[in-house]
């Protein structure tokens, strides 16, 4: 089944919106592409493609002799068994060597070359053209049109097709200059002279460039116009047409893969900085590939019609691959399997905060404290996820199939994952579904992370008020642990892509974090030892033993930083910082030399800072170019949680300035830590 016309033109138009490609090859041209690892040999030999794609489309139109029904034209065709056969002998020859796509351009670049190479053998046997070039066979076929001026229209196409690549040229490199000369300077500082004059060359260039394109325009009436009922007019329709046609599609797939040119030239730049120049040529020859693709897209579709030909009919789109027929394929490409597997070992203590030997808080004269021994939470997990991309976002619907839950054995607790705003905000079913869809298409990431300690003891030591050491066991109760944690953030890194690649982030969510969780605690309270100085605080007094819930609102960050997950062997880092505040209720003795008799009970706000580290390395086992994949990656994760009530502020006044210090504060002795490695593996089909 050969897709329609309102299919067709939708993917032309889209690609008339984006240098990337037409909608429907973002998603394949990403996974194509986007995470390959960036070798020399493959940035240049895909940088040569497009240079020789612009090359090609100027030699067609501009210096290849064309007579009506000539040879060379009839063998421009590339359908979809052509094009396997032709994948296949480039897969085998320098520099592709398994690990990288042959771009779909590629094919097409081929095709033509042959092409050329018979119209100059044809050339050589003696046989006078008829026409010079391909523009001026158009010329003439726009000569009897009606419309006054018309064929003057058509006759100004080479020049407008000349100004077309150098005027590109030239603003690529005119918007570079702009961008060198405006770095490092403060947001909203007033442009220097050398910026304003380079603005200015700037503007001019663009001004150009649409008059060139409007010079295209005036043609394409002309052509749709131009009268074929007879010969050899029909026949120069139809090879002009068939021509443009072909040129058109090298050129939409060209713009798939030139993003990914760039960003990898970017990579190799970072490490030889020689390379930087071959940055901004593929930069400039993307430019002048979607200044051509403009202009071949509006003059073919003018064309189909003195030729009668849909354009989804014509040469141009005979292979299906990439690009029409992915109205279905694409359906079925960006539809994944996904099974994770999942072993985690998570641990939970406390950490002392640093005592009497010259640390910030001196607890000397407290008779109490608590001990936790948990048993750390073993769990083996498992889930299935339908997935769908949509447009640029991987991903984009998620559908649970099979667990609940991601536990499948554990020990110790268990621990639960989950990625759906929309449960959380109370959502069911279709509804949440669709709330997540939206919410993913905007960046906005979800995380849901629920860890149940059941099998632990905390025990009261007696403390030794001189030495602050500890002189034994009080009393011990078993107790268990729920930790809930969600985190809501926007990845920032959609709003710099290149910049973030440049960076090697990953993801960089900036947004809100929740937390709670419920302990046995003793508060501390603390005071200044030097008024106004805010150095060392001294312990005045402590509560009893009480079980207190930490609740914290939190904004903040998190950050990856690695190079994804298509290359090999690849190392990560996650780095999350985190600050906010939360409500607490808490009791001190009214007498505290008589502990747990006339308690007085407070509620405060909690201030608490959270942040977690991990690193890990990430092993893909399966071939780059399979469709189906095998990732691993094994990560260890530190999690501190550090809280504290500040009871009150102190002011001194010291000359003219007034020096602002926590004249008491309260504290739980310590930091709350979660820490535990990782390995998870995840299969997608």
């Amino acid at each position: 089944m050969r897709p329609g016309p309102a299919l067709a033109g939708l993917l032309l138009l889209a690609s008339a919106a984006s240098a990337c490609g037409p909608a429907a090859y973002n998603v394949r041209a990403a996974r194509a592409f986007a995470n390959e690892d960036a070798r020399r040999a493959i940035i240049d030999d895909r940088a040569a493609d497009l240079e020789r794609a612009a090359w090609l489309a100027d030699e067609v139109l501009s210096s290849t002799p064309y007579s009506p029904g000539d040879a060379w034209i009839a063998a421009l065709r590339l359908d979809d068994d052509e094009g396997e056969r032709l994948r296949a002998r480039l897969e085998k020859t320098p520099p592709y060597d398994g690990e990288h796509e042959v771009p779909l351009a590629k094919l097409y670049r081929a095709k033509l070359d042959e092409a050329l190479a018979r119209a100059a053998a044809r050339g050589e046997r003696g046989a006078p053209p008829a026409f010079a070039r391909l523009f001026d066979a158009l010329a003439e076929l726009a000569a009897p049109a009606r419309e006054a001026g018309a064929a003057s229209a058509a006759s100004r196409l080479p020049a407008a097709w000349q100004a077309l690549a150098e005027h590109a040229r030239a603003l690529a490199a005119e918007e570079r200059d702009v961008e060198r000369l405006s770095a490092g300077r403060p947001l909203g500082a007033p442009d220097t002279p050398e910026i304003a004059a380079a603005k200015a060359r700037a503007a001019a260039r663009r001004r150009a460039l649409a008059g060139a394109h409007r010079d295209v325009a005036g043609a394409a009436i002309a052509l749709r116009a131009a009268s074929a009922g007879q010969e050899p007019a029909r026949t120069i329709a139809r090879d002009a047409l068939h021509v443009l046609s072909f040129l058109l599609r090298m050129h939409i797939e060209a713009l798939a893969v030139a993003p990914y040119v760039v960003k990898q030239a970017r990579r190799v730049a970072r490490d030889e900085p020689g390379y930087r120049a071959a940055v901004g040529r593929a930069e400039a020859i993307s430019r002048v590939l979607e200044e051509q693709r403009a202009a071949l897209s509006t003059c073919a579709e003018a064309l189909s019609a003195p030729a009668q030909t849909p354009l989804e009919d014509t040469a141009g789109f005979e292979a299906q691959e990439g690009l029409l027929e992915q109205g279905r394929a694409i359906s079925l490409d960006a539809v994944h399997l996904k099974l994770k597997g999942d072993v985690e070992l998570l641990f939970f203590h406390q950490l002392a905060s640093a005592g009497s030997s010259g640390g910030v808080n001196d607890y000397r004269g407290r008779t109490r404290r608590l001990a936790y021994d948990v048993d750390p939470v073993f769990m083996v997990g498992g889930r299935a996820l339908l997935t769908y991309d949509f447009d640029h976002v991987r991903d984009a619907a998620r559908l649970n199939a099979g667990f609940k839950t991601d536990r499948l054995f554990s020990s110790g607790g268990d621990i639960r994952y989950d990625g759906s705003l929309g449960r959380l905000l109370g959502l069911n079913g279709l509804a949440s579904d669709v709330f997540d869809i939206g919410a993913d298409l905007a960046g906005v990431s979800t995380s849901l992370k629920i860890a149940r300690f059941t099998a632990g003891n905390v025990t009261e030591l007696a403390v030794d008020p001189a030495t602050d050491r500890d002189a034994g066991a009080v009393a011990s109760a078993p107790f268990q642990l729920l930790l809930r944690q969600i985190d809501v953030g926007f990845d920032v890194t959609k709003l710099f892509p290149e910049a973030a690649d440049d960076l090697y982030l990953e993801e960089l969510l900036a947004g809100f974090r929740y937390m709670d969780y419920k302990l046995p605690r003793i508060f501390y309270a603390l005071r200044e030892r030097d008024p106004g100085e805010g150095d060392v605080y001294v312990f005045e007094r402590q509560s009893p033993a009480q079980s207190a819930t930490s609740r914290f609102y939190q904004g903040g960050f998190s950050v990856r930083m690695g190079n994804g997950e298509w290359p090999r062997l690849a190392p990560f880092g996650d780095l999350g910082l985190y600050g906010g505040a939360g409500p607490v209720r808490y009791a001190f003795s009214a007498d505290p030399a008589v502990p747990g008799v006339g308690s007085e009970v407070d509620e405060a706000t909690m201030i608490a800072f959270s942040g977690n580290v991990s690193v890990g390395l990430r092993l893909r086992l399966t071939s780059y170019l399979s469709r189906l994949r095998l990732l691993t990656e094994l990560s260890y994760n530190v999690e501190a949680i550090g809280q504290g009530i500040i009871s009150s502020i102190r002011a001194t006044r010291r000359g003219d300035e007034t020096i602002y210090t926590i004249g008491r504060k309260l504290d739980i002795g310590g930091f709350d830590v979660f820490h535990g490695p990782r390995l998870l593996a995840v299969l997608v089909l």
